[in-house]
């Protein structure tokens, strides 16, 4: 018996350590619920070895059957945590309307165990073991077992069907963890059909579901560490994919950067063609008046009113094209504010003082709307930007009218500062001109230059600000723009891309 309780001692601690595992594994990872499953499943093995063990060095017969009671009360526990393990093992919820069955007929077989209604007292002998029964007297050294004995053995076999069935559906499944598990199952199914045998009188080889207990609690033990080893194999497999998939892409985007050179080089060369083109047709023009002007100069005969006429348009025509410099140059200049602290509605009063005598027809009006109408900006560049405005206005009303200037606090996504309408009665602007309004070299005017509402619309993005048209033909011109009132060492927000001008009261009627 020193061989059979050397086994049995080994396969107990092997249990016991396997239990220890699993319940530190769910510790660290609670939802790996069959973890904790297989923490119990160690625990009945270890019960039943236990037992098995202790009715193997039992001193008489009645000591080994009190001790095989032990031992089949843990293969009794054992059988519905088969069922349990199996069903948390595939990845599902466990249904208590399922498992309730097991559980409850684990639990009568223990009640029957525990009056002692599984074995037949009356033939009871010191048990041996399948293990190490090597002669046929060895073999009848067994506690003989009874009708409900022989059935307990029967859940046993369909305990450990099911559970095979399980683990290898997720082995099939691509679950390749699972083949330890499929083997511990299998073997323990094999033992169980032996025993259940052995319980019937149909074999004589003796008791083995400690073997098979044993492989399967090696089987399932192996779960944590293979599926460590799966998942680092797999953290491998996508790191490496990861890394090829890096390198691609850096490759696309040294493609994409080269691409975008080129792309920036091109549109910078369209851009220059496209102003170049319209440069020399604005200035084509007037050159070409300067050139039939000077023609008319240089005849041998011309009368004194035509000589004075042909000089006016030389000088009309040369401040044109200084103009025409003067505004490209200004455009073209990066805008470099110099901040101070400033009034906008001293601005505005300056600019509707520049408003010549010949136009003093054009009633104007300046609405302060506000306490705190300073901001800081640049007072050059905003000075421009208001005298444009103004200039613009003035125009667009021709000989009379009425301008409304107002100056108002305001605030744009969440930013407090003020904003300025700038109101004419003048003919107003159709959807296509006022969507064009601020495109370069766009004019209306036969003597403008096409860059006074582009430059403006550029000195107000570099203050942080917005610039807004709201025009409609026949209806007069509204221009507002918004300054915020900034710090000494702000830096300008940046502002997200706009529509060139606000809809027209059809378009906004008809929810376009």
């Amino acid at each position: 018996m020193d061989l059979l309780a050397t086994i049995l001692a080994a396969t107990a601690a092997v249990e016991l350590l396997s239990a220890l595992i699993f319940a530190f594994a769910y510790v660290r990872r609670p939802a790996e619920r069959d973890f904790g499953v297989g923490a119990f499943l160690c625990m009945a093995a270890a019960m039943h070895t236990v037992g098995s063990l202790l009715a193997a060095g039992a001193a008489d017969a009645g000591a080994a059957l009190v001790d095989d009671r032990v031992a089949w009360m843990g293969l009794i526990v054992m059988q519905p945590l088969a069922v349990h393990f199996s069903y948390v093992y595939r990845g599902l919820r466990p249904r208590w309307t399922i498992l309730a069955l097991p559980y409850a007929l684990a639990l009568v077989f223990a009640v029957l165990d525990v009056r002692g209604l599984l074995h037949d007292p009356a033939g009871a002998v010191p048990r041996a073991s399948g293990l190490v029964a090597a002669t046929t007297e060895a073999l009848r050294h067994v506690a003989p077992l009874g009708p409900l004995g022989t059935a307990a053995y029967g859940g046993a076999v369909a305990a450990s069907t099911l559970m095979l069935v399980a683990v290898a559906r997720s082995y099939l499944g691509g679950r390749r963890e699972a083949l330890a598990v499929v083997v511990g199952s299998t073997v323990l199914l094999a033992t169980n059909l032996n025993d259940l045998a052995v319980a019937a009188g149909v074999l004589s080889t003796g008791y083995l579901v400690d073997a098979g207990l044993g492989a399967f609690v090696v089987g399932i033990v192996t779960m944590p560490s293979s599926r460590y080893a799966l998942a680092t194999q797999e953290l491998e497999r996508r790191t490496r994919e990861l890394r090829t998939r890096s390198r691609e892409l850096r490759r696309s985007y040294e493609d994409l950067r080269a691409t975008q050179e080129e792309l920036v080089k091109k549109e910078q060369l369209a851009v220059v063609g496209e102003l170049a083109a319209v440069i020399a047709h604005e200035v084509r023009n007037p050159l070409a008046i300067i050139g039939n002007a000077v023609a008319g100069l240089r005849k041998p005969v011309i009368s004194r009113e035509d000589h004075d006429t042909l000089l006016t348009i030389l000088d009309e025509e040369a401040n044109r094209l200084n103009r025409l410099v003067s505004d490209l140059l200004r455009y073209a200049r990066p805008v470099n504010i110099q901040r101070q602290q400033l009034s906008v509605a001293d601005l505005l009063a300056r600019a509707l003082g520049l408003i010549g005598a010949e136009r003093a027809s054009i009633r104007t009006e300046l609405r302060v709307e506000c306490n705190e109408g300073r901001v800081w900006g640049d007072a050059n560049l905003l000075r421009q930007v208001f005298e444009n405005l103004v200039d613009n206005a003035v125009q667009a009303m021709g000989g009379s009218g009425a301008l409304t200037v107002r100056l108002r606090a305001s605030s744009e996504d969440g930013v407090d500062g003020i904003a300025v309408d700038i109101v004419d009665t003048g003919e107003g602007m159709d959807t296509q001109v006022r969507s064009r309004a601020r495109d370069p070299f766009f004019t209306t005017r036969p003597s403008g230059t096409g860059l006074g509402l582009a430059i403006v619309d550029r000195i107000v993005d570099a203050h942080g600000g917005t610039f807004v048209i709201d025009s409609h033909a026949g209806e007069g011109t509204t221009v507002t723009v918004f300054l915020p009132h900034g710090s000494a060492s702000e830096p300008p927000r940046s502002r997200a891309p706009r529509q060139s001008s606000t809809p027209s009261r059809g378009e906004r009627a008809s929810g376009a």
